[in-house]
Order: C-alpha cells, then structure tokens, then sequence
C-alpha cells in the first residue's frame, strides 16, 4: 500500500524528472489536481456515504406550512458532497416514507404554486443548504418518519491526510507514539489497552489517583485513502497528465490524460456491472426515481 510520500517518488520515477525541473511540492499539486478529477469524473460504490439526520434536528429546520407556502426543512450539506444519490424520509424500522427525487432550481423551489401537494418530495440546493419540501414528517407520507438520509457521492480525504490522536484511533492502532509529538494521550499505569484524551479522564479510571497515570506523545498514521491504496493507476495516470501540461509537454500531456480518461471509464463499468450482476436494471428517464 503504496504513501504519500512512495506515491510523490513514483509519479517522479514515471516522468523521468529530477528534482531540478520537477519539485515534490509541484508532484504533489499534480497529484491533488488529479484527485479532484477523479472526484469529478468516478461514480463508484468506494465514493458512496451514507448520512442521517434525526428528528430532534429535523424538527428544529422544519417550518410548518401555511396559508401561502408548503412545509420546508433546511438541512445543512455535508462538507464532502459530490453528488446527491439519494433522499429520504425514514421511518424507525429504517423503511422508506417518502423519497425526494424531484429536482428543481432554486426560483421554482421558492415558488410554491409550482410545488404539487402529494406524495413527491422536491428538493433544491442554495450553497451548503438543501431545501426540501414538503418538511420532515408532514401529511401524505407513507407512514411515520423519523429521520431523513441522504445517500451520496463523496470526496475522499486528502491524499496526505492523517488519523486525529485520540482514544478511538489508538485502540484501532492508527497513531504512532512520538516524543515530539504534540498531542498526549493519558493512561491508568500497567494497562496500555485503554488510553484517555485527558488526565482528568485517565485520574477518574485509577480511582481519583493521578499518581497512578501516565502519559505519552503521539502521532496519527497516514490515513488510507482508496484513490491512492487501491487504485493507484488511475491517479497516477492523472498526476503524471497534470505533470507534463506543467512542463508544457502537451503532446506526453495528452497520452497520459487519454491514459487516465480509459481507467475512469473501466472502474466505472466495472462498478456498472457489479452493481447489474445478477438482476434486471430498471432504467429511470422521467427524474422520479424507481418506484
């Protein structure tokens, strides 16, 4: 599994540049460009996120209907998003209420006489808001719901990106302890199984003794990243275009861009196909969703 700073050395080693004409900090501009292009370009089950919102939150974005305008709840958009997959209303059991899967712009949203009373949910987007209407949990939902999902395309951390230091991700064994670290985790002393993120923490758990605690530095590991662990040739191939558009080499450009566009296309038909294997495919051509 291939670092950040393994995966600066490869796209160096492909272009045959040293570092006098191609430094590592530009190797990696390439290789964060290229990520953003895969990003805009893939629509694969690793770049799928799934996140709820409760009802205690719902109910608070939630403006009731009246005389003049539909229900309305403003939902705050995670800062991941790519691409709304899917949105709905759910209820308890985790059943479908009612799916927003009718997109309008923002003036037709904002229109109410062009929002029909049944069963559709509409949803609109101003910046990070999503807008939906009707609101949570109003008339004509198939049963009664609980929480709102949203299904969607995400973008991956940064290529270079690291575990935080805390308790969780020690138990997972993502840190590295290091004495010039800059975050401390507390323990209870004779047991390395359970860290805490305070000392008041670590002093509660050996009885209100802090004397019996312990300390140590730590460091978050390179966290994984599935563009660059498991699919590295396609960033590769996008890096290494970005590269030679760089050291204006259009002609190397252009063999290394058709390169990344082919491995686009082959993990989306592979993801295509997996997701078709095995069963009928209904396509949807009227916006509504599959019903």
């Amino acid at each position: 599994m291939p670092t950040y700073a393994n995966f600066t050395a490869l796209v160096r080693d492909w272009s045959n540049k040293d570092s006098s004409v191609l430094s590592d900090t530009r190797i990696q501009d390439c290789l964060r460009y290229a990520a953003d292009k895969c990003y805009r370009n893939l629509r694969v089950a690793a770049l799928e996120n799934t996140i709820t919102y409760n009802s205690t939150a719902l109910n608070a974005a939630t403006t009731a209907s009246n005389n003049y305008l539909p229900s309305q709840t403003d939902l705050t958009l995670p800062s991941d998003l790519i691409e709304f997959i899917q949105i709905r209303e759910i209820d308890v059991n985790g059943r479908t209420c009612r799916v927003f899967n009718e997109k309008t712009d923002l003036r037709t949203f904002n229109d109410w006489s062009a929002l029909k009373t049944s069963y559709i949910g509409y949803f609109s987007r101003q910046g990070n808001t999503l807008l939906l209407a009707p609101g949570f949990g109003q008339a004509n939902s198939l049963s009664t719901a609980d929480k709102i999902e949203l299904h969607y395309y995400r973008r991956l951390p940064a290529l270079n990106a690291v575990y935080d230091v805390t308790p969780a991700n020690y138990a997972a064994n993502f840190l590295t302890q290091d004495n010039t670290a800059a975050v401390s985790l507390f323990f209870v002393n004779g047991d390395t199984n359970t860290a805490y993120a305070t000392q008041s923490e670590a002093t509660a758990a050996a009885g209100g003794n802090q004397g019996n605690t312990n300390n140590a530095k730590y460091k978050g590991n390179e966290a994984a990243n599935w563009l660059r662990d498991e699919n590295e040739r396609v960033l590769l191939m996008g890096a290494l275009s970005e590269v030679f558009y760089y050291l204006q080499d259009d002609d190397q450009g252009v063999k290394y861009k058709k390169l990344f566009d082919q491995e686009v296309f082959e993990l989306n038909d592979e993801d295509t196909k997996r997701n078709a294997a095995g069963g009928n495919v209904q396509v949807n051509f009227n916006g509504r969703g599959l019903i």
